[in-house]
């Protein structure tokens, strides 16, 4: 079995230096996708940034054989707000309509 080192660069670079060993590239990428699933839900759920994560994985023999970036984020969206929004902006293309309409019957008259 191979052995391969999961560094994580998330603002600090937290080096592997003990490893895991995987019978092929694939175990390793598992391992890889539910390390970073980890920190990631840790992260989110402390309000973290995770705005440029990075994991590489390298070899024994230190080469790269698979990197994984990512960025999350939670927007926490204000319904109220949203819909105040929303409703403005048809009321404004209601009354745009409305006054074009006007405008084109007092022009034909």
């Amino acid at each position: 079995m191979a052995r391969y080192f999961f560094n994580v660069h998330d603002g600090i670079s937290i080096l592997d230096t003990v490893g895991s060993e995987h019978p092929d590239l694939q175990s390793a990428r598992t391992e890889a996708v539910e390390t970073i699933a980890e920190r990631l839900r840790g992260a989110l759920l402390k309000e973290a940034n995770v705005s440029a994560w990075l994991m590489n994985v390298t070899d024994e023999r230190g080469l790269t054989v698979m990197v994984l970036s990512f960025t999350a984020a939670v927007q926490i969206v204000d319904h109220v707000n949203v819909a105040g929004q929303v409703l403005g902006a048809l009321t404004g293309v209601a009354l745009d309509c409305f006054t074009a309409r006007s405008h084109r019957k007092a022009q034909q008259k």
